[in-house]
């Protein structure tokens, strides 16, 4: 029975996680790092020209952005934990990815996590700031800042991005050459 329980809850300790910079800075970037060892936290000494407004850096030019989120169930207003979702579950689903800004960097990673699961998508900045779910001006003022909302009626949309964690590093490379091809 616990190994059951465990097999259908695996990452409920992730809903447990209240603070968001706890969970987006230290929970998904920690989770990418050990998948992609090769990430570098960006510096002034590896790009002259950062300024705090993206998560890592690889081979020397792309530059990443780590956003993350839980699913959840979207008519409840219990605690995370409470209202976290299976990746099988019928109920609607709603995860933003907010404070996305396509010119701050090449490529995005996206991980939202299920009770069960835990999926991956890669995107060049391009194919976000374009796709069409992608929301500019978060909040009133903003330039160069929207939002996305990926719910059980546009997640298929995304399929295109989907990669298995063991192949992060490809992704995030190839989604590099989208970008520059792209721009």
């Amino acid at each position: 029975m616990r190994d059951s329980y465990m097999e259908r809850n695996s990452f409920l300790y992730i809903f447990e996680i209240s603070a968001p910079r706890t969970f987006g800075e230290a929970w998904a970037q920690g989770n990418l790092k050990e998948l992609v060892p090769a990430l570098a936290k960006p510096s002034k000494k590896l790009d002259p020209s950062y300024s705090g407004k993206y998560d890592f850096f690889l081979d020397g030019k792309i530059r990443i952005e780590v956003k993350a989120s839980r699913a959840v169930d979207a008519e409840s207003y219990e605690p995370l934990y409470v209202k976290a979702l299976a990746s099988d579950s019928t109920k609607q689903f709603w995860m933003n990815f907010q404070q996305v800004k396509p010119a701050c960097c090449d490529v995005f990673v996206w991980i939202a996590v299920w009770r069960d699961k835990i999926r991956y998508w890669v995107l060049s900045s391009y194919e976000l700031e374009h796709h069409r779910d992608y929301s500019v001006g978060q909040h009133r003022g903003n330039t160069g800042e929207g939002q996305l909302h990926v719910r059980q009626d546009n997640i298929d949309d995304f399929a295109p991005f989907e990669i298995a964690s063991n192949n992060l590093a490809e992704a995030i490379r190839a989604a590099y050459a989208r970008e520059v091809e792209a721009r």
